[in-house]
């Protein structure tokens, strides 16, 4: 489901922890690796939506010692009683500290997993208000995805629902374990940097705006990953929002998108709204199409609404996109929605296929 109508431009699993379990509703996130909640006691957290989980009450939650195999990723013991530490920080400043434990989780089909690693958060930075935590689904030793893959292969698929829709977005589901793949669906290669082996990689040839190919005006190398220096390339992250562009790439895509706007009859703002740049009086205009042309031949035409947002309550359009100076282009998970989107580690691919949920 979406975290929008929570105030959160994430999306969320309700997922059954402990014994009797506890709906807990956690943050699906690709870029990470570790499932972590807020756990009673708690010296630091935030206002979530669902209970707060209380490790005491599960009969199935048992600490992860120190000196575990399943001590990942170590950040220290306490020395009271022995038990695995962890730290998560992300890119925006957020994180947890706590303890790592096992314990059983229960999915919506009733499905549930037992043992599987979770972190105890105590001590959680903000920036996750609504959620209790994060369900980590990255290619980490930690994540979900790679704890299930013995019984579900490593294979998986979500559906983003319309984010400014409640009953569409609860049309939205994660899913583990191999199935027929719609006959849309266009597949790109799935790479790995060793930079950075936690995330899923895929190479962008290019965009077309409006029909035409953008050519030139930007570093086409960026979007390409370089294995040797873990440069370039183009990373599917559900966990961030707003989808990321080099600044070259950026320009070069908003400038094709505001010449075609223009002709179609919008007018641009002089000024952006928030993070946007580039935003518009839609004047009853059509909006120019984008499509993204990955490695193998695989073209995905994205729907307006993945691109192209509504602010101040409809009464201006912006781009959804962000320039960012780190090297780094972001697929998030606003340009995400509607597509199933398909991560076949096995197979080594990536998939989209429109109009998946």
């Amino acid at each position: 489901m979406s975290g929008l109508p929570f105030d959160s431009g994430e999306y969320f699993a309700s997922v059954g922890v402990g014994t009797p379990s506890t709906s807990e509703l956690l943050v699906i996130d690709t870029g990470s690796d570790l499932i972590w909640l807020q756990c009673k006691p708690c010296r630091r957290c935030h206002r979530q939506m669902s209970p707060l989980y209380d490790p005491k009450g599960s009969s199935t939650y048992r600490q992860i010692p120190c000196s575990s195999p399943r001590c990942f990723p170590r950040h220290g013991c306490d020395t009271s009683t022995g038990a695995c530490g962890y730290a998560m920080v992300y890119g925006d400043g957020s994180g947890s500290r706590g303890n790592l434990a096992t314990d059983r989780l229960v999915f919506s089909n009733d499905t549930s997993v037992d043992s599987v690693v979770i972190g105890c958060g105590h001590d959680n930075a903000e920036l996750f208000d609504s959620s209790a935590g994060v369900l980590g689904v990255g290619r980490g030793a930690g994540s979900l995805a790679t704890q299930v893959a013995p019984t579900y292969g490593r294979y998986f698929a979500y559906c983003l629902g319309d984010r400014t829709s409640v009953a569409r977005s609860s049309a939205s589901y994660l899913a583990f374990g191999r199935t027929p793949e719609p006959p849309s669906t266009a597949f790109t290669p799935l790479l790995s940097n060793p930079r950075r082996p936690n995330l899923y990689y895929v190479n962008m040839a290019g965009f077309s705006v409006g029909g035409e190919r953008v050519a030139g005006g930007f570093c086409s190398s960026s979007l390409w990953l370089d294995p040797a220096t873990g440069r370039g390339g183009v990373v599917v992250d559900s966990g961030t929002s707003i989808s990321r562009l080099p600044r070259d790439v950026y320009a070069a895509l908003r400038d094709a998108f505001d010449a075609r706007a223009a002709a179609a009859g919008m007018r641009r703002l002089a000024r952006g709204i928030s993070v946007f740049d580039a935003c518009y009086e839609l004047r009853g205009a059509s909006v120019p199409a984008v499509v993204l042309h990955f490695a193998g031949g695989a073209d995905v035409a994205l729907p307006p609404e993945n691109y192209f947002i509504p602010e101040q309550g409809g009464k201006y359009h912006c781009l959804a996109l962000e320039a960012t100076d780190d090297g780094l282009t972001v697929l998030g998970n606003v340009l995400q929605q509607g597509f199933r989107v398909v991560f076949d580690v096995e197979k080594e691919r990536v998939g989209f296929a429109p109009n998946g949920c």
